[in-house]
């Protein structure tokens, strides 16, 4: 059962609220999906999850350990993530009857069923074919899918059945993570494969870079070289608390001709980054990339807002000794602010 909450968004406290509401309706819920009387049910969850948000969109479905499994999904929606993974920072440890998740877990086995789209349309998704590239070093992978029943379906069906189809085969975080252009076609593509091909090279991408990686980007401005070092996969699905932007900008008076580091302020820089986040905000906030150049370098941060990881930040930067730092903060939970370092 699933729904999607459409009333304007409550403070906090409706997280709160839900787990403490939760325990009382568990074995009603239970009872529902025993005998798929949702009539009462339906409502009172909608209501629960609609305080939190009103783009929330919430599930009961199959567990993977427990019997049944509860979902409160951002569906996608970068802004929302934060809102979930709080709902979830919440949740009671899973037992053997329930499990809780922010995201959509996925389950393959959907994919050796029929389905129903629009009237009168079915579609056996055993017939579902993905072809996939992935450009030299790139850590995502573009997708194509392919059903010969696409051709009975209009363009908005198609996508749906594309969307559904991958959150079942990866799972939600899953697409969001390693999954770059999207697209669908009614003619077989060329290097079509069974659904487990896809989820083949999905699963060696996660190891390839199970342990992130950094890389070194370099480009021309008006005032000499700038150099970036920017962490990948950039991608915010990895870090759903982490809503809020922060950019300092720490000048450095040692500098080359060219404008960038000589050694004494390059270990000023390094020394900063080691211990501007202290040992009790460095979970609630990462270091995502950095720009050098012009005798100056941006430390680009993202940390949860609910933390007190931006004001550490921000009192750090108090004491750089080589200059004025600068410190701006913004809601950037899609990561838009260093998207182009991608």
């Amino acid at each position: 059962m699933f729904g999607r909450s459409k009333r304007k968004a409550g403070d906090s406290g409706a997280i709160v609220d839900f787990w403490t509401w939760w325990p009382t309706v568990r074995a009603d819920v239970e009872a529902a999906i025993s005998s798929g009387d949702w009539a009462t049910l339906t409502p009172q969850v909608s209501r629960r999850v609609e305080a939190i948000h009103p783009d929330l969109e919430w599930e009961f479905y199959r567990g993977t350990t427990a019997k049944h499994a509860l979902v409160v999904s951002a569906a996608g929606v970068a802004e929302l993530r934060p809102v979930a993974a709080r709902w979830g920072a919440l949740a009671p440890p899973a037992d053997a009857t329930w499990e809780y998740h922010t995201a959509r877990q996925a389950d393959p086995a959907v994919l050796e069923h029929t389905i129903g789209i629009g009237e009168g349309v079915q579609l056996d998704l055993a017939q579902l074919r993905f072809a996939f590239t992935r450009a030299e070093e790139s850590p995502e992978i573009a997708v194509v899918a392919y059903h010969p029943g696409f051709r009975m379906l209009g363009e908005d069906a198609r996508r749906s059945v594309t969307f559904l189809a991958l959150d079942w085969l990866l799972g939600e975080n899953g697409v969001e993570e390693w999954i770059g252009e999207i697209s669908w076609e009614t003619e077989p593509p060329d290097g079509a494969a069974r659904p487990n091909e896809l989820a083949a090279a999905v699963e060696a991408l996660r190891e390839e870079f199970g342990t992130p990686q950094w890389i070194l980007l370099r480009g021309d401005s008006p005032e000499g070289p700038v150099i970036v070092a920017v962490q990948r996969p950039l991608r915010p699905v990895r870090w759903p608390r982490f809503d809020t932007h922060v950019a300092i900008t720490l000048p450095y008076r040692h500098r080359t001709e060219a404008g960038l580091p000589e050694a004494e302020s390059l270990a000023a820089l390094r020394d900063f980054e080691d211990n501007a986040l202290t040992p009790a905000s460095g979970a609630d906030g990462i270091l995502l990339a950095h720009e050098t150049g012009a005798g100056a370098r941006i430390l680009h941060y993202y940390v949860d807002a609910d933390s007190p990881a931006a004001d550490d930040l921000a009192e750090a930067a108090g004491w750089w000794k080589d200059g004025r730092a600068r410190v701006e903060r913004h809601f950037d939970p899609a990561l838009e602010r260093i998207g182009h370092f991608r």
